[in-house]
């Protein structure tokens, strides 16, 4: 089995599958600039609009697949419980594409999280990483 991940701000499918993809991250690390509107609480939380996830499966054995997945933050903690992605039957030679959206993305914590992705309950993980970005 062979799985790519991109991560970006947004994602779309096209015709033809292809995809548009905007604001890549390409070495999967967002430097957030965290800036709070005034007066705000500090207890307001952190975050990004949206987080788009691209992950492409192919090289699999012809037939029904099921797909799940969900994210760790960086003290190995669910972000979110694992979630339904689907069931897909894919064709010898053929891939299949899955988006995943986090709107907003609310930042836990700065450091490694982990987005893990469940192919027939096989666990592929892919980390991604939020850094704080100094504001000068």
């Amino acid at each position: 089995m062979k799985i790519k991940f991109l991560l970006a701000e947004e994602v779309r499918l096209e015709m033809g599958g292809k995809s548009t993809v905007v604001g890549l991250f390409p070495d999967d690390v967002l430097l957030m600039q965290v800036t709070r509107p005034v007066g705000a609480s500090p207890d307001m939380p952190e975050g990004i609009d949206r987080l788009a996830f691209l992950l492409n499966v192919s090289d699999v054995p012809e037939g029904m697949h099921n797909f799940k997945g969900n994210i760790t933050d960086p003290s190995g903690a669910p972000y979110n419980p694992v979630t339904a992605l689907g069931d897909e039957n894919i064709k010898e030679g053929f891939s299949h594409s899955i988006i995943v959206e986090i709107r907003p993305f609310i930042v836990k914590s700065k450091g490694v999280y982990h987005f893990n992705l469940y192919v027939d309950d096989v666990l592929t993980t892919f980390p991604f990483e939020i850094r704080q970005q100094a504001i000068s």
